[in-house]
């Protein structure tokens, strides 16, 4: 299947999940989260802020302030380059065209001080950790030469034995994937 046609097919299904098995699936993601070493050892954790169809981060972005880390949130930049700067409570947000908060203020943070990035997207294969995202390239541009880990969660509406979308080759493939109805998360 082409990718606009998957990305299109995994709108309609991930719009289509209940309020409550999207609370189960959250929970369930940030347990085995919260659990990695993977998360444990981050002390600058990148993320988005969530749209209504996505894995929430809400919870995550709590609970990484709780735990001392720097969250640090993506602006996109022209040329379909993106930047992440701290993240605070108080910080004022700015929706961009594509329905997005993204800061307004402050300083990029250097790539290499990120130590995880939850990699948002609409799809995972189990297999190779490949990742279908929303389009823009943005994250596969910004992970081309990112030195940290590469983490992402799924509802197991997103996640698939193996890619049915075409990989290309500047697709980065994820470190890690947790699945909400896995046990156990596994490593590469």
């Amino acid at each position: 299947m082409e990718k606009k046609a998957f990305r299109k097919q995994q709108l309609g299904r991930l719009s289509q999940m209940t309020p409550a098995d999207r609370q189960r699936q959250n929970q369930a993601l940030q347990t085995q989260l919260f659990a990695s070493p993977t998360w444990q050892t981050a002390q600058v954790i990148a993320m988005t802020i969530s749209s209504d169809i996505e894995v929430a981060t809400r919870p995550l972005i709590e609970q990484a302030w709780a735990e001392g880390k720097m969250v640090v949130i993506p602006k996109t930049l022209p040329h379909r380059q993106m930047a992440f700067y701290p993240y605070q409570a108080t910080d004022r947000l700015e929706r961009t065209s594509f329905g997005i908060p993204e800061p307004v203020t402050g300083e990029p943070v250097a790539k290499q001080q990120i130590d995880l990035i939850l990699v948002p997207g609409l799809g995972y294969s189990r297999d190779r950790h490949a990742r279908i995202g929303f389009g823009g390239g943005y994250y596969d541009r910004y992970l081309a030469d990112y030195p940290g880990k590469k983490l992402t969660l799924a509802y197991d509406e997103m996640a698939f034995e193996h890619a049915e979308w075409p990989v290309d080759q500047y697709d980065v493939l994820l470190d890690e994937l947790l699945v909400a109805g896995d046990e156990q998360h596994d490593e590469n």
